[in-house]
């Protein structure tokens, strides 16, 4: 029978809220727990299950969120292609504002960028080209070949002193379409594809009407609102009462024609100092900013992660090879001897850098290592001192060079006696009032000069007269009275060439605590050692005149090895780099080779840059040091920075597009 009270089950009808807390009340203690359990299980396994799916079939990918705060030293001038690789901060800038037709990859690599297919031909002398025909400027209007054959044509004429104008000089480019050109070239270059990467495109219909006088002037166009084509455009310029740029704001640009940035916003802060730079990454009032590895320390930078990047920078002893004693080979190898590399990059660098022999920097280009470094050895170092006369005397290496009179007495002389001789015997002899009171110097040998005669005789006794036996001078110039007149008269004394020398250098950091490192190596040795301090414009005029004997200074290398520039014979006067003054047409002639070679990884070019660098090591024009990292502060909540090689420190960026904060799931 089937009860028909409104609280029990009723067949054919589902239970009503009250029948189902009936069903809880008639259930044992124990049942309600088994079936807690069995119900929580089915939750759990449900979740599992729904979890499991979304997880099977979505991916974690950067959200398109966020901004950073990036701190840099200094003040933007020229945010302008033509102009930016004068400054840091205005490469960091143009960098992200403005595009090239090549890039780098986070490995060093060269990739293209505005082009979007490219044929070598003739050996590298024709290059055809296509840009890409999506690409706008961020005011909107689309970029071209125009705009490519403006810029260059810019960029070649020495009306507007570009500093790139040098790389650009024997290049012609023909337009074929609007998005199509043809680069012909006079000679091969090894180098053309990094002069892609440094080239930022200028926008034609922008500055078309600037006139060369006032390009520079324009400050709306180069500093506060410039136009570009690259990741990220110039949203608002923030300025001080007194002008200055205190911040930049970048937004991401929309119309990108590469993959867009997932960082919504960059926020560029400018300081004047390094100390206020610093004090502002330790509170977290910034997101990223670049330290040298003498501020770092991981104790006041918990909140950020360190990016040591590689780059071609170095440091490195330039020895003036025109001046003695370093136009010696052999002496300049002697002061690479004894400096101990390894414990200066040690102090100095806390482990963000590499110890270098070669100015090549084969770790960094892939070359091969050295055949013969010049590796510290105190002992193969002194005893080039010693060979080449560098003894210490009193704690200061000294070598004394014999200087000889101009004349020497070869004749007997005696009264009566005239000429010549005579009357450098009365030189001599006057030279003592109390041996030749008068002083006459006549040329004839006369009783007062035979009295003068007997008078050195017997202030020399011990060496003229008792020799012979005599116990009083004879007035007759001879044997013992020649050798000691030649001894005491007209005598050049000798010259005491000390080794002791101005090092010149400037206030950076890391070159202060390396020239102070240097200074007490050397002055082991017995090396003397006076370090001076340049401002910037002291040490670009040093540089400029070549007025040292040894500079310690940093020199940048690009990304494909050009030697040229820092060690060729015609560098030897500003604007060139040969900072030492080396003169070897050897090695002139294995640099011209390696230019030649369009394919920068061609196996003979790579030959030919070992043979230069062994045969620079074993010059000693300088004496390479040490290569320095950057160090690039970044909050451990910005992710995706993977860059392991750059050029220089605007670099950085090169992958900004995949930098990122925050993650999400996406559908497959």
């Amino acid at each position: 029978m089937i009860s028909k009270n409104k609280n029990s089950l009723s067949v054919g009808r589902w239970p009503t809220k009250k029948q189902w807390l009936q069903f809880f009340k008639v259930l044992k203690r124990k049942e309600k727990i088994a079936l807690g359990i069995l119900f929580t299980l089915f939750i759990s396994s449900l979740i599992f299950l729904v979890s499991s799916f979304y997880i099977r079939n979505t991916n974690v990918v950067p959200a398109d969120y966020g901004r950073i705060r990036e701190g840099v030293l200094g003040q933007p001038q020229f945010i302008n292609p033509l102009y930016a690789p004068l400054s840091d901060i205005d490469r960091d800038l143009t960098e992200l504002i403005f595009s090239s037709l090549m890039t780098y990859d986070g490995n060093g690599n060269i990739v293209p960028d505005l082009i979007s297919e490219y044929n070598v031909e003739e050996g590298g002398k024709t290059i055809d080209f296509s840009i890409k025909e999506n690409a706008k400027w961020h005011d909107g209007v689309n970029l071209t070949i125009d705009d490519v054959i403006f810029t260059i044509d810019l960029v070649q004429d020495a009306e507007y002193l570009s500093p790139l104008r040098t790389n650009w000089q024997g290049v012609e480019i023909e337009k074929v379409s609007d998005y199509k050109a043809i680069f012909k070239l006079k000679q091969t270059y090894s180098g053309f594809e990094e002069s892609l990467v440094n080239l930022k495109i200028l926008p034609q219909h922008i500055w078309k009407d600037v006139n060369v006088q006032s390009i520079t002037s324009n400050t709306q166009l180069n500093v506060l609102s410039p136009i570009g084509s690259g990741p990220y455009l110039v949203k608002k310029t923030i300025q001080k009462s007194d002008k200055t740029v205190k911040s930049m704001i970048l937004s991401v640009n929309n119309d990108y024609y590469g993959q867009k940035p997932h960082l919504q916003r960059i926020d560029f802060y400018f300081f004047n100092k390094q100390e206020d730079l610093l004090n502002n990454l330790k509170k977290g009032n910034l997101d990223s900013g670049n330290v040298e590895a003498t501020d770092y320390n991981d104790k006041n930078f918990k909140k950020y992660n360190l990016n040591s990047i590689e780059t071609p920078d170095y440091f490195a002893v330039f020895l003036n090879n025109l001046e003695k004693p370093f136009d010696n080979k052999e002496m300049r190898q002697a002061f690479s001897y004894l400096i101990n590399k390894q414990e200066v990059a040690s102090n100095v660098l806390n482990g963000k850098g590499e110890v270098i022999d070669s100015p090549l920097i084969p770790s960094f280009y892939g070359l091969n290592n050295p055949e013969a470094p010049l590796s510290y050895d105190e002992t193969k170092g002194t005893q080039i001192l010693d060979k080449n006369g560098y003894v210490l005397k009193d704690g200061l290496r000294t070598k004394t060079v014999e200087k000889s009179s101009g004349f020497k007495f070869t004749q007997t002389l005696q009264s009566g006696s005239s000429g010549a001789e005579v009357k450098k015997l009365q030189e001599c002899l006057a030279q003592d009032e109390a041996i030749y009171p008068s002083g006459t110097i006549s040329g004839t040998f006369g009783q007062e000069t035979k009295a003068a005669v007997i008078k050195f005789q017997e202030k020399y006794k011990d060496d003229i007269l008792t020799p012979n036996n005599l116990t009083a001078g004879t007035g007759k110039v001879a044997g013992a009275t020649i050798k000691k007149l030649n001894e005491v008269c007209f005598v050049v004394p000798d010259e005491e060439i000390p080794l002791s020398f101005v090092l010149k250098t400037t206030s950076h950091p890391i070159l202060q605590k390396t020239a102070q490192m240097i200074k007490e190596q050397w002055e082991k040795q017995g090396i003397k050692i006076e370090i001076q301090t340049l401002t910037e414009s002291e040490a670009k005029k040093v540089i400029r005149e070549r007025n040292f004997s040894i500079l310690l200074f940093g020199e940048q290398m690009g990304g494909i090895p050009d030697p040229i520039p820092f060690w060729h014979s015609s560098q030897r006067i500003d604007p060139g780099l040969n900072l030492s003054s080396y003169n070897s047409s050897k090695a002139d002639e294995l640099m011209e080779k390696a230019r030649k070679y369009y394919d920068y990884t061609n196996p003979d070019r790579i030959k030919t840059l070992d043979d230069l660098q062994n045969l620079i090591i074993s010059d000693s024009p300088a004496i390479p040091l040490f290569t320095t990292d950057y160090l690039y502060l970044t909050k451990k909540n910005i992710k995706g920075i993977d860059t392991q090689k750059i050029t220089d420190a605007s670099k950085r960026f090169v992958n900004v597009e995949n930098w990122y904060i925050k993650e999400q799931r996406v559908w497959k």
